[in-house]
């Protein structure tokens, strides 16, 4: 082969020359060609049909300049470009449009950016981006999904986060009524449920919503499965098949065919969702030499070394989940008193199982409370140097990577409660709970409700936030702007150190009282009823172990869920009436 010797490639009719050797350095493919006995090394003219005539003319220059800015394709382009890249063997270029699409992944792109990757065999960014999508619900639109068995992948996978099949109904109602799709679509959306979770009211609701399609199947299954819930057994396989002659009679055969259908197939939704607690392991008496790790914790193997979070001589450091995969390490003193502060910020993905930092320089600071709202996190008060208190606070832009100051809180507090509910963030001062409200021109901690005591942690959960106090067993809550002072909900059978957000209950973890008690208990609180007292999960006499009460908790998703899950024969032959 004569390695300077140019050669002119067709793509979709238009002709490209470029040298061997350019193309050998790059492309395995051409390399293959042009070092072994092909028939192409010995032609002037190259054909190639796979690749695309715009692709072939980016990776050449590519290849010419050895540099290429992806960011300014389209998604479609890069679509193109990463078939081509794959095709043609461009190892370095497939890595790179791989980080591209990675790093541009959110709520309105991340299905193409799934499909583009399926079909260009970018197998972690294809589970990347399906997980991103599966535990965003919260923030999807209809009009994000461009397919009828798109969205029936979506609504019915079992790792979709949700906290109620009624959104999910609403969801798949909203896309069939925007496409025109016609009522035996339906059918497809109820497949997607979760059956044994819905509620009495929840039909009631889908009933009313149907109501533009009383006529059809659909609506029918929706008045069965109502009449089902509302009697004495439910909706369980041995109620219909008892009830068989009284649904037919009610309904028709066919109906009560698709219900029973509808109820046998139905998959429950998985909860992956984790609550992670920072663990001390009592060893000795001096805890400046004891491990920072991170514990999980679930019912049927109790607590769980998870991961180790800060240097042994770490204090006063603090952890909060960036969205459900992202953990945050922030703020510390490398020894008490010795000025010597973190000041980056430290991030683990969950599920690329990394580290990586910040590179940046906050202020001085440890024990602080911290909240994060999308993309912003609030640090706030805690100790700076020189032990000073601090009322200070500073948002910290997670993506830009920068900060500003704040408001100043009102009250100057070490190891202040913090939370974000209903994306604003509340701080418990030494009485009151305030909120931060930022306008035009000007920023404020406002005072929302008051209480008797300071609270030591706060949580949002569902229309509430609960606030407990580490030296009482109470349980308090308040409705923000609509309860200006904290309603005592109940108790716990030890004083509260932190507790977690599962989506459908508060794990709550106690702690042990210098002594008077030597158990420690997890106990939950679904918040059902106000007559509701916590549940008691988890205990253990004489722990050798304590939950560290300062440094935060938070709830995550450790694994990524699976992209393929089988299909009921029953949802195909639905799935099959419309085109892919």
């Amino acid at each position: 082969m004569n390695e300077m010797e140019e050669v002119s490639l067709v793509f979709e009719g238009e002709v490209f020359k470029a040298r061997k050797d350019m193309l050998c350095e790059h492309s395995d493919y051409f390399r293959a060609m042009f070092s072994g006995s092909y028939v192409e090394n010995e032609q002037q003219e190259i054909k190639i049909d796979v690749v695309d005539a715009n692709s072939m003319k980016i990776i050449l220059s590519y290849m010419e300049i050895r540099v290429i800015d992806l960011f300014e394709f389209s998604l479609s382009t890069l679509a193109d470009l990463a078939v081509a890249a794959n095709f043609l063997q461009i190892t370095e270029l497939i890595t790179q449009i791989e980080h591209s699409l990675e790093s541009q992944i959110n709520i309105s792109n991340w299905m193409e950016i799934m499909m583009i990757a399926e079909n260009s065999l970018y197998v972690k960014l294809h589970q990347l981006s399906a997980a991103f999508g599966l535990l965003s619900f919260k923030n999807m639109q209809s009009e994000y999904v461009p397919s009828l068995h798109k969205l029936y992948w979506y609504l019915s996978h079992p790792y979709l986060d949700v906290s109620s099949e009624l959104d999910v109904f609403k969801f798949g109602l909203e896309w069939i009524s925007n496409n025109e799709t016609g009522a035996d679509a339906l059918l497809i959306t109820l497949c997607c449920l979760d059956i044994g979770k819905l509620k009495t009211n929840d039909l009631k609701e889908m009933k009313t919503l149907v109501k533009d399609y009383s006529d059809s199947l659909g609506a029918k299954v929706i008045d069965c499965l109502l009449e089902l819930s509302s009697g004495e057994y439910g909706l369980c396989i041995t109620a219909i098949e008892n009830q068989k002659v009284v649904l037919c009679e009610m309904f028709t055969e066919r109906v009560y065919n698709e219900v029973m259908n509808l109820v046998k197939d139905s998959r429950s939704r998985i909860n992956t969702i984790e609550p992670i607690v920072p663990v001390w392991v009592v060893k000795d008496s001096k805890s400046d030499l004891v491990p920072h790790f991170l514990y999980k914790f679930s019912e049927e193997k109790g607590f769980e070394k998870w991961l180790e979070v800060a240097e042994k001589n770490l204090w006063g450091w603090h952890i909060v989940a960036w969205g459900l995969t992202k953990l945050i390490v922030i703020c510390g003193e490398h020894g008490r008193g010795t000025g010597m502060f973190m000041r980056d910020v430290k991030v683990y993905d969950t599920l690329r199982k990394e580290w990586s930092w910040h590179g940046v320089e906050l202020p001085a600071r440890r024990h602080a409370g911290v909240a994060v709202v999308g993309d912003s996190m609030y640090i706030i008060g805690g100790v700076g140097g020189f032990r000073v208190v601090l009322d200070t606070a500073i948002i910290y832009d997670l993506k830009k990577k920068t900060f500003r100051n704040i408001a100043k809180l009102p009250d100057s507090i070490q190891n202040p409660a913090v939370c974000s509910h209903d994306n604003m963030v509340y701080a418990a001062g030494h009485k009151d709970i305030y909120r931060y409200e930022e306008q035009e021109n000007t920023d404020s901690w406002v005072k929302i409700a008051n209480g008797d005591v300071r609270m030591s942690y706060m949580i949002s959960y569902k229309n509430y936030i609960y606030c407990m106090q580490n030296y009482f067993s109470h349980l308090h809550r308040f409705m923000p702007g609509v309860d200006e002072k904290l309603q005592l909900i109940t108790y716990f059978s030890n004083p509260p150190s932190t507790a977690c957000n599962l989506g459908n209950r508060l794990v709550v973890f106690t702690r042990t009282m210098c002594g008077l008690t030597d158990i420690l208990t997890v106990e939950e609180y679904t918040g059902q009823s106000d007559e509701e007292k916590p549940k008691l999960i988890w205990s253990q006499s004489e722990p050798v172990m304590v939950v560290n009460d300062v440094a935060g908790s938070c709830s995550l998703v450790l694994s990524i869920p699976p992209l393929d899950v089988p299909t009921p024969s029953h949802h195909k032959r639905y799935l099959g009436r419309y085109n892919e």
